[in-house]
């Protein structure tokens, strides 16, 4: 029977920003719900590590590796309930309960579990205030920007470089480098649950070696009538014959991809853009992983503007094997309020046909 995790409903509804793990006040209070997973490869297999945050007291911590059949080594899944003191300086675990089904070889895995929430913790309290992350660069680099700090770390070798950017929830650890400039451990992918049903933390099982997903079908079209929408509020989008216009804000195209504008409140305080990168509170939450659909954050583009940014990435929804990328751009409005428009396309037929999604997305305009 598939074991799932049990939390009181209540602290996984609450919108409430707490603290953090002890020790340290990041810039960015964590959400109940909020989880990050990392790929630690110092293990001869591939493995990822991911760390859910339940309330100040409560985490759930857990163990993936998939089925290897090079080594012939089966699948592991190990998940492990905590509580802490809140209040120590530390991590000072003061309850645990495995809630997967037992193997042998779980010791060890449970002593590198814990291992790594005194480590992770213990390392992020040294660094003391965390930066957010420096421009990202059309090489992909938004996992290797942010606050870089020397450190010393036997778990991957030695010396090596933590980079810390407060958009990763809990421990602000987007990756560690070893020495040789090689990143052993960063961050795969980050969300939030939304209830105590809810399997998206549980269900993580990486991101498959295609990343084109299934192929869909998509005709490319010639000539077509262009017609311009207007919202009421100034946002106007020109789309071809090939799109659909389901609500009056949103969009369909040949069963291949979405499209939505709207109006979006981000957190009391918070920019569009900050310096030159989309501020870490907006890209925390574009970046989430929510509904058992993960995204991939070695995929993650920023593009930004005086007025905003845009935010590419890709996704993947296991149940469905679909993989699209995600486009989302942000517009400052003057009431405070931030435009939006959202696009979804499948991989397979994006990839064949950037630059023709990509001016839709650049028909997108806002008239304040």
């Amino acid at each position: 029977m598939k074991k799932t995790l049990l939390f009181p409903a209540l602290a996984v509804l609450t919108a409430l920003r707490l603290s953090a793990l002890p020790g340290f006040s990041p810039s960015i209070s964590d959400v109940p719900g909020e989880f990050v997973y990392y790929q630690d490869k110092t293990f001869e297999r591939e493995s990822y590590i991911g760390f859910l945050m339940y309330d100040e007291k409560t985490y759930a911590a857990r163990y993936y590796a998939p089925f290897d059949p090079k080594k012939s080594a089966p699948e592991m899944n190990v998940c492990v309930y905590v509580t802490l003191d809140p209040d120590a300086g530390h991590i000072e675990l003061t309850g645990e309960k495995i809630i997967s089904a037992r193997t042998p070889d779980d010791g060890e895995i449970i002593n590198y579990i814990h291992d790594m929430l005194y480590e992770l913790n213990a390392r992020r309290i040294k660094a003391g205030t965390v930066s957010e992350a420096t421009e990202n660069t059309k090489t992909n680099s938004f996992l290797f920007t942010g606050t870089a700090v020397k450190d010393d770390f036997m778990q991957f070798g030695g010396t090596v470089t933590v980079i810390y950017d407060s958009a990763v929830p809990l421990f602000n650890i987007k990756a560690i480098e070893n020495a040789r400039g090689t990143a052993d451990f960063f961050v795969v992918t980050t969300g939030r649950i939304q209830s105590s049903e809810d399997t998206t933390f549980e269900d993580f099982k990486g991101f498959p070696k295609n990343q084109n997903g299934k192929k869909h079908s998509f005709k490319k079209p010639g000539k077509s009538k262009i017609t311009e929408y207007e919202l009421s509020d100034g946002q106007k989008i020109s789309l071809d014959e090939c799109w659909q216009r389901s609500m009056e804000n949103m969009w369909f195209c040949q069963n291949a991809a979405v499209i939505s504008i709207g109006t979006i409140n981000v957190p009391s305080g918070a920019k569009a853009a900050s310096g030159k990168t989309a501020s870490a509170e907006v890209l925390r939450t574009l970046l989430q992983s929510t509904g058992n659909s993960y995204c991939n954050w070695e995929s993650v583009e920023i593009e930004n503007n005086a007025s905003g940014c845009t935010v590419r990435s890709v996704v993947y929804q296991p149940s469905a094997e679909n993989i699209t990328v995600n486009i989302k751009k942000l517009t400052s409005a003057k009431n405070g309020e931030f435009y939006f428009l959202t696009a979804a396309v499948f991989k397979s037929v994006y990839d064949k046909n950037r630059s023709y999604f990509e001016s839709v997305i650049k028909s997108y305009r806002v008239e304040q």
